[in-house]
C-alpha cells in the first residue's frame, strides 16, 4: 500500500488560475491617445493605442511621424481596482459601452491590431454599418430604449427608423453609436 502524502511546498491558489482583465476601450479627446497610454502604463495598468505611420514632406525634409489607427480611442486591461483612477486621467471622456455594459475586445482583436500597428499602410476606419430592414435601438438620449427599424439611410449620420412604439415614421439625425442592433430570438 502506498501513502500519498499532501505537497506542501505547492502554493494553495495555483488551483485558482488567475484570468487577465478584458481589453476595454477608453474614449478620449481628439489628439490624446498616447498621452492616455503613457499616463495608464504608468500607474500599472496595460495600455496599448495601434498606430499607423505617416510620413510626409516639410521644406525639402522627410519626416515619419505617428497617428492612432482609431482616433479617440485607447484600449486598456483594467480591474475594478484601477477603474476609477483610470477614468480621473486627464483627457479621458469615458469607457465604450455596448448597451449597458462595458466594450470588451478580445485578445484576438488586439493581437490583430498590434500586428497592422506600426505599418505603413492606407488603412481607414468605418463604423460597422447598419443595414436597410435591420432591427434597432436607440441606446440613449431622450428615445433611449425605442425599438425600431431602419427604413433607410441618408447619409453617414441620418436614419430613417420607424418605430414601432410609436407607431410612425420618422427621419432622425442619430449618431451611429446611438443605434444599436436587435438581436434576433430566433
Amino acid at each position: 500500500m502506498v501513502e500519498v502524502t499532501p505537497n506542501t511546498h505547492r502554493p494553495v491558489n495555483t488551483l485558482l488560475q488567475r484570468t487577465p482583465n478584458p481589453w476595454i476601450v477608453l474614449k478620449t479627446r481628439p489628439k490624446c491617445e498616447k498621452f492616455v497610454r503613457d499616463r495608464l502604463m504608468e500607474i500599472g495598468i496595460d495600455a496599448f493605442v495601434p498606430l499607423r505611420r505617416r510620413t510626409a514632406m516639410y521644406n525639402r525634409k522627410l519626416v515619419t511621424y505617428e497617428l492612432p489607427l482609431i482616433t479617440c480611442y485607447t484600449f486598456a486591461r483594467i480591474d475594478n481596482c484601477h477603474r476609477n483612477q483610470a477614468l480621473a486621467l486627464p483627457n479621458v471622456k469615458g469607457i465604450l459601452r455596448n448597451g449597458h455594459s462595458d466594450c470588451k475586445v478580445s485578445d484576438h482583436e488586439i493581437q490583430w491590431l498590434q500586428k497592422i500597428s506600426g505599418m505603413d499602410l492606407e488603412i481607414k476606419t468605418e463604423d460597422l454599418s447598419l443595414q436597410t430592414g435591420q432591427q434597432v435601438m436607440l441606446a440613449y438620449g431622450h428615445l433611449a430604449g425605442m425599438k425600431g427599424t431602419i427604413l433607410a439611410r441618408h447619409s453617414r449620420r441620418e436614419f430613417t427608423v420607424a418605430l414601432e412604439s410609436l407607431g410612425l415614421q420618422m427621419v432622425i439625425k442619430v449618431e451611429p453609436s446611438m443605434v444599436v442592433p436587435v438581436e434576433s430570438s430566433c
